[in-house]
């Protein structure tokens, strides 16, 4: 049986030395064979063919080997590491991809080389004067981080060496927008969530979610900090005390240590899930996931003999059901958004994980003051010394001990 010929137009080899790619019926050069340029071009040329519906312009310039790297090259070759990179987060590569797109929309045959502070100066003007779904203005700190991620789009193309060292230098030196200097929208402080709002919303919580809002509630660890704990990251003293020393945080590239008292209600809400193996995580979707399966069944009020049933559906019952795929952690986007369909259920106001940091750190300050609060939720520098930080670590004990219950 002949071999099904590829929908893909591949990267071929021609005997002068040169790639070239098949498309629309046309032979299309790109230069040196297996150089970066050729590349770039290649995976340009297939973005528009695959763009036109397969179709290549008709106007569309068969010989590009002498043809200067473009924004257009960047972008396309981009969008192909971030399949790779980004291949488990569909967030970050939407994001990546859409910041692609707006280059290809402004700048995409510009050559690579003219794109300079200017033009991703004028990038960043419109995403002041646009709006986002809700209809607000973006926020200042959107902006900038948007602006950092176009930049390591280009940063990613010097180190596939067809972007020149010094378009990214000249980028860099495009100050970000500053607070008070621009008509950027600011965005609205974090503030504590009420208890009582929390109380209600984890009525509806599966086991591993509720035990992550107990545990921030009691420690205020930042909602990715809460997400990536293991059973190798915590340290069982001989005085009762646990303590968790997260792996990766937010300040780790300072050279900065964290350690997270685990007392009371953390330490109680953790217990029922410690038969981990040492690198395993915690908490786990596709656990969270069944356990809202079997209470659904647990309440089924039609009888098993009639309507929808376990493992009834045609697809259970022919073999081509395929199960779903779960993420092996929560990160702080599937935890944010579990918490607010949970709020929803349980018609309180709206609230966000990150607003358990903020609630344990108001009840902190109020009843040992700012250094204990400073202590718990790790806001030292990193050129404090050893002698300091056993000190913080004794301060943030005793706040754990006065920390928000639930």
């Amino acid at each position: 049986m002949p071999r099904e010929k590829s929908s893909t137009p591949t990267y071929q080899y021609h005997t002068s030395g040169q790639a070239r790619v098949y498309l629309d019926g046309r032979y299309f050069y790109l230069g040196q064979h297996d150089s970066p340029t050729s590349y770039a071009k290649f995976y340009a040329l297939l973005a528009t063919y695959m763009a036109n519906n397969k179709r290549m312009p008709a106007n569309a310039e068969e010989n590009v080997a002498d043809a200067p790297i473009t924004v257009r090259c960047v972008t396309a070759e981009f969008r192909q590491h971030v399949k790779t990179k980004y291949a488990n987060n569909k967030t970050q590569r939407c994001r990546f991809n859409n910041l692609c797109e707006l280059l290809d929309d402004e700048y995409a045959d510009v050559p690579v080389d003219e794109f300079g502070p200017r033009k991703l100066a004028e990038i960043r003007e419109l995403l002041v004067a646009t709006t986002n779904k809700q209809g607000q203005k973006n926020t200042r700190r959107y902006i900038n981080e948007q602006i950092r991620s176009i930049v390591k789009v280009f940063r990613f193309g010097v180190s596939r060496e067809i972007v020149s060292a010094n378009v990214v230098v000249a980028l860099d030196t495009l100050d970000p927008l500053a607070h008070g200097e621009t008509d950027a929208r600011e965005p609205d402080p974090v503030r504590p969530v009420d208890i009582e709002a929390v109380r209600l919303t984890a009525l509806h919580l599966s086991p591993q979610l509720k035990a992550m809002v107990l545990i921030q509630a009691a420690t205020g660890m930042r909602p990715s900090e809460v997400c990536t704990m293991r059973p190798i990251d915590i340290e069982k003293r001989k005085d009762g005390v646990w303590i968790y020393h997260p792996s990766k945080h937010k300040t780790a590239h300072r050279g900065k240590k964290k350690a997270v008292p685990l007392i009371g209600d953390a330490k109680r809400a953790l217990k029922p899930f410690l038969n981990r193996p040492d690198d395993d995580f915690f908490f786990k979707p596709a656990e969270a996931a069944e356990w809202h399966l079997q209470q659904r069944r647990e309440n089924r009020k039609t009888p098993l003999n009639q309507g929808d049933r376990p493992g009834y559906s045609r697809a259970s019952r022919n073999g081509t059901r395929k199960p779903r795929k779960y993420q092996e952690r929560y990160n702080k986007d599937t935890y944010r958004r579990a918490i607010e369909r949970a709020a929803k259920l349980a018609k309180t106001d709206h609230w966000h994980p990150y607003q358990l940091r903020h609630t344990a750190a108001s009840v902190i300050r109020e009843v040992l003051g700012i250094e204990a609060a400073q202590a718990m939720l790790g806001h030292s520098r990193a050129a404090m010394t050893e002698h300091y930080a056993t000190q913080a670590l004794n301060r943030a004990i005793e706040a754990a001990k006065v920390a928000p219950k639930i």
